[in-house]
């Protein structure tokens, strides 16, 4: 091949790569609060010796920083955070939404996808450490639940709600939302890792209805009461396709015959944020222990095989392809239990309508 040509494409690739650099500066900034220590010009020096980073490092990491605008340069060598990039990764202006994507994206998301050639040539994919990445995927699957936040609050000021229980509760962040508007109704988050539980607990002191329990979805029940609604969020993934009727099947048993499941989840093949929900998707096949988002039919199928009726399936997050979707026990599947017959045929549900809008 031409010398010329292989010189041009691999600078085409370079260039591609550059859109690395500010997610990479941004990460080593915020595990090291460097950017609060340049929050007033300051040379690398006076840094240095006060961090005790070593000094061509953190000379490398400024000089990038200028370069991908995050930091500015001033007159006699010092450097000062630009507030306009940088103000959510600083102080207490700083997002823990922002910083917990950017430590995913780096630690967990970004590696897997690089030993993607060692896991296709070995055949051994490899496991999620819940323990240790376990909080920082709690946070950032809170933030998706804001974008639903609306749609619970209308259910629950709609309808005489008494238990709410969230199934892969994480740090117990959406129902310490609810709790505060709803402190009369019983909260239950279950969660199968006990760092985050105990997070979850220290997190939600002042608030007496909420209790957390360590429980594994698959054959975690309530020991008292049913529950109006069930919180089944950020969880698909973290379940075989082959059992996840089994556990909506079984969620028949702490269900009320009228209640609702909430559902949250990254969707595969969709006509909205295709790149991402892809790259995601390869993340968690990498995975031994993580798997395949659901695509739109899979869902209907497996809530259809496991006798519920699902409406108002729609994307809360565009740009990543999140969807929220309601899920109720099928009221004609109900009967059939007790009579032995599958009356679903004999009683035609419209869409958009479930056994909830029926009882209103």
């Amino acid at each position: 091949m031409n010398e010329w040509i292989t010189v041009m494409q691999a600078r085409k690739w370079m260039k591609k790569n550059e859109s690395f650099l500010p997610i990479w500066h941004a990460y080593v900034g915020s595990e090291l609060d460097l950017f609060d220590e340049f929050e007033t010009a300051r040379t690398i020096d006076v840094i240095s010796e006060k961090t005790g980073y070593p000094m061509d490092l953190l000379s490398s990491w400024v000089k990038v920083g200028v370069a991908v605008k995050h930091l500015k340069k001033r007159p006699g060598g010092r450097y000062r955070t630009s507030k306009k990039h940088c103000a959510s990764l600083m102080g207490e202006r700083s997002s823990p939404g922002v910083k917990a994507l950017l430590k995913e994206m780096m630690e967990l998301h970004i590696p897997t996808l690089l030993q993607y050639p060692d896991i296709m040539r070995s055949l051994e994919r490899a496991e999620f450490d819940h323990d240790r990445h376990g909080e920082v995927v709690a946070e950032t699957s809170a933030l998706l639940e804001h974008f639903a936040m609306k749609k619970i609050m209308k259910t629950l000021r709609d309808k005489d709600i008494d238990t709410v229980i969230d199934l892969g509760c994480g740090n117990g962040c959406y129902l310490r939302k609810l709790a505060a508007t709803y402190p009369s109704v019983r909260m239950i988050g279950v969660d199968i890792n006990q760092k985050v539980i105990e997070s979850a607990r220290a997190a939600s002191e002042g608030y007496p209805n909420i209790e957390f329990v360590v429980g594994d979805v698959h054959d975690w029940n309530p020991e008292d009461r049913k529950a109006d609604v069930v919180l089944l969020h950020n969880l698909f993934h973290y379940i075989h396709p082959d059992e996840r009727s089994g556990l909506l099947e079984q969620m028949h048993g702490y269900v009320k015959p009228d209640g609702l499941i909430s559902v949250i989840t990254p969707m595969n093949e969709t006509m909205y944020g295709e790149a991402f929900s892809s790259a995601f998707n390869s993340f968690f096949v990498a995975h031994s222990n993580l798997f395949a988002l659901p695509d739109k039919a899979e869902l209907e199928r497996v809530t259809n095989k496991s006798n519920y009726d699902l409406f108002d399936l729609d994307p809360i997050v565009k740009e990543g392809s999140w969807y929220t979707c309601w899920l109720s026990p099928s009221s004609p599947v109900q009967e059939a239990r007790q009579t032995g017959t599958d009356s679903r045929e004999q009683v035609p549900v419209s869409a958009g309508e479930s056994a909830w809008t029926r009882s209103s």
